[in-house]
């Protein structure tokens, strides 16, 4: 599929269908889709949780499905992946990448600086740092969905409860949940008329942007 047709065609799938698995294969195509995306330091800190239909736990489920906020299609969906980062782990692999490549000559020692000066004492400012590794976590959940999407599966990024979450899932210290880093999986059930599920229109390009300033002119459809 194009680029252009698969962004035009993009739908938050709202029903699943519970009869049909996710082969391993395409499973795998959609786990690999966030490594191709960028991540600052090339450390990749982020870990994803996969949940199977086939292999919930009965006693874990029902606290899983509350965080997620009791959702119908995140009970129909075959596959869940819930994204995590790990700032304290992250400060620590960008510092000895960008000591590697001072030693390699790559990047000059003043610039080796600048960068640390980023990280900080132990990881500088926590709540910073967190927003910006779940913000490089969300690229990846993005090309996940759309590789699914790609593959013709359906494909939501829901949300939930993250401390409720990340308790269910039992995550360590130090791990933080991405607050709206679930991306749901399956195929998508046909509608009873089989007609494609149509969604809301998206707001003009024109609307989204300023020129220059926050509130200036659109920079698009100007002579």
């Amino acid at each position: 599929m194009e680029y252009t047709e698969l962004l035009a065609g993009r739908r938050s799938t709202r029903h699943f269908d519970t009869s049909r698995e996710v082969p391993d294969e395409l499973l795998e195509r959609v786990l690999a889709a966030p490594l191709a995306m960028p991540h600052a330091g090339n450390t990749y800190d982020w870990r994803g949780v996969v949940l199977r239909r086939r292999d919930r736990d009965p006693d874990r489920w029902p606290a899983v499905f509350s965080a997620l906020l009791e959702q119908s299609y995140v009970e129909e969906a075959d596959v869940l992946i819930v994204y995590a980062v790990q700032p304290g782990w992250w400060a620590e692999q960008y510092r000895a990448n960008v000591a590697t490549l001072v030693e390699r000559g790559l990047i000059d020692p003043a610039r080796h600086k600048i960068l640390l000066e980023t990280v900080g004492d132990g990881i500088g400012d926590p709540k910073a740092l967190t927003t910006g590794l779940v913000g490089e976590a969300m690229m990846g959940v993005t090309a996940g969905m759309l590789a699914a999407i790609d593959a013709g599966l359906g494909a939501t990024v829901t949300g939930c409860r993250p401390g409720d979450l990340a308790r269910a899932l039992e995550l360590p210290d130090g791990v933080v949940l991405c607050p709206y880093g679930i991306l749901a999986l399956g195929w998508p059930a046909v509608a009873g008329d089989g007609a494609a599920p149509v969604g809301a229109p998206k707001p003009p390009v024109g609307t989204m942007y300023f020129s220059d300033r926050w509130g200036g002119p659109s920079p698009v459809g100007r002579s």
